[in-house]
C-alpha cells in the first residue's frame, strides 16, 4: 500500500527584518508626526486621513525591493496609516478584504507588548476549534499576510505604547 501525505492548502506568510532599522524608525517617525492619530474605537489612529505612502516607500526601498523580488512583481501601495495601542486598548478581529496583501510594520514594541494573532479560515479537523497563530515578532519586523486572513490584537497590558504601520497592496 502506498499513500502519501501533504498539504492541500496552506496560507504564506512573509517576513522581512528591516535593515538600518534604527535610522529607518527615526526617518519613520519624523515623516508620522505630520500625520497625527485619533481615537478610533479601542485604539488611536490615522487611517483613511493620512497619505504617507511616497516617503514610506523610500525610506523603506531595500524592503520593498525583496518583496518585489519574492512576488516577482511590482507592486502598488493602496493605503497606508498607523495604529497605537495605548494600556487596555485592543483591535477586534478584522481582515483587509478579499484580495492583495496586508503588511504590519511593527514600529514600537517591547517584550510584553502583544503580538498579532491570526485566525486560521477553517477549524481544526479534529477538534472543531478555531485555530489561531501569533508568529512571534519585535520592533523593525514586517509581517505580510493576504488581506483575506483575520487577524486582531490582544488588549495591550502594559504602560508601553505599542505602535505599528499598517499597509495594503496588491501586485502589478
Amino acid at each position: 500500500m502506498k499513500y502519501f501525505i501533504e498539504p492541500l492548502f496552506n496560507i504564506e506568510f512573509f517576513k522581512i527584518k528591516s535593515c538600518f532599522w534604527e535610522r529607518k524608525k527615526r526617518l519613520l517617525n519624523n515623516v508620522l508626526k505630520k500625520h497625527p492619530e485619533d481615537p478610533v474605537l479601542d485604539f488611536y489612529s490615522n487611517r483613511d486621513k493620512a497619505d504617507f505612502i511616497k516617503e514610506f516607500l523610500e525610506i523603506f526601498k531595500e524592503e520593498f525591493e525583496l518583496i518585489s523580488t519574492k512576488y516577482n512583481s511590482r507592486i502598488k501601495l493602496d493605503r497606508i496609516w498607523s495604529v497605537t495601542y495605548k494600556k487596555n486598548q485592543f483591535h477586534v478581529p478584522h481582515n483587509h478584504g478579499s484580495t492583495g496583501y496586508a503588511a504590519i510594520l511593527y514600529v514600537d514594541m517591547n517584550k510584553k507588548s502583544p503580538v498579532t494573532t491570526y485566525i486560521r479560515p477553517w477549524n481544526n479537523t479534529e477538534t472543531d476549534k478555531t485555530v489561531f497563530c501569533s508568529p512571534p515578532v519585535e520592533e523593525g519586523d514586517l509581517m505580510i499576510v493576504p488581506q483575506f486572513l483575520m487577524h486582531f490584537t490582544n488588549p495591550n497590558k502594559t504602560s508601553f505604547k505599542k505602535r505599528i504601520v499598517s499597509f495594503d497592496f496588491h501586485l502589478i
